[in-house]
């Protein structure tokens, strides 16, 4: 993998660490080709029972790195390489597990509706920035985070974009268990591992018969949320406010998407 992206193998479990912690995990369009390339990996590999991802230097991940919206062929480069990277996640049949602390804002929010457990650190703070940036939310969250939260919460969240405290995702469902920091990446290895030694064959068929009904939804949504926010992104008012983002940068750095 890339040098910000991290792969171990732990006792069956594919550890992915974001690890670009200067930029609060930031996602460039690299790093969205090397996330892809791990889950591919993790999917492919009789030795992979399970998926842990998880951010490096106390934070999961801050979203998108907004330079990459700006109007031009970057844009479209990340547009493509985010696909990448949606498309593994989607396509995984084996189980993910997530390991929360800091900020998980943006596309570091949405990852957490294709995990299959998220464990968060009491300090964890979620967002889903996307109407303050002039878009709409991706990775099927506008259908999805409904099914897991409810609609008048997902729209709460989804709309009015505030951080969301660790408590209240608990309490919502989008997590499943809360921690104190100093023990959230012992606790989530230890959920990865405990799937990991469940017996492979009813492991799979169960989590693909979870996830069946929605399969085709997903797929359709990914690809209508795609429309939606390419329009919404090349749009002035949006441009407009990520150039006033990168400007204020970085205090800004915790409201990427």
């Amino acid at each position: 993998m890339g040098a910000e992206v991290g792969v171990r193998l732990d006792e069956g479990v594919l550890v992915v660490t974001i690890d670009r912690p200067a930029k609060k995990n930031a996602l460039t369009a690299q790093m969205y080709v090397a996330l892809a390339e791990a889950i591919a990996e993790a999917d492919r590999r009789d030795d992979v029972r399970a998926v842990l991802l998880r951010g490096e230097g106390g934070n999961f991940s801050s979203g998108n790195d907004i330079g990459m919206f700006v109007t031009g062929d970057a844009a479209a480069h990340r547009e493509l390489s985010a696909a990448t990277f949606l498309h593994a996640m989607t396509s995984l049949r084996k189980p993910a597990v997530a390991c929360v602390c800091g900020h998980a804002v943006g596309i570091g929010a949405t990852v957490l509706l294709h995990c299959d457990y998220v464990v968060a650190s009491d300090d964890a703070r979620v967002r889903f920035p996307f109407v303050d940036l002039g878009l709409c939310p991706e990775f099927a969250s506008t259908l999805l985070l409904q099914h897991v939260v409810g609609r008048n919460k997902a729209a709460e969240w989804l709309l009015l974009g505030a951080p969301i405290p660790a408590a209240e995702a608990h309490l919502a469902g989008l997590v499943n268990r809360i921690v104190p920091l100093d023990m959230v990446e012992e606790e989530a290895l230890s959920v990865a591992k405990r799937l990991a030694v469940k017996p492979r064959e009813a492991l799979l068929a169960t989590r693909g018969l979870i996830r069946e009904s929605t399969v085709e939804l997903v797929e359709a949504r990914l690809q209508r949320e795609g429309i939606v926010f390419d329009t919404l992104r090349r749009s002035r008012e949006a441009q407009d406010i990520f150039q006033q983002f990168l400007q204020r940068e970085p205090a800004a750095a915790s409201s990427r998407v």
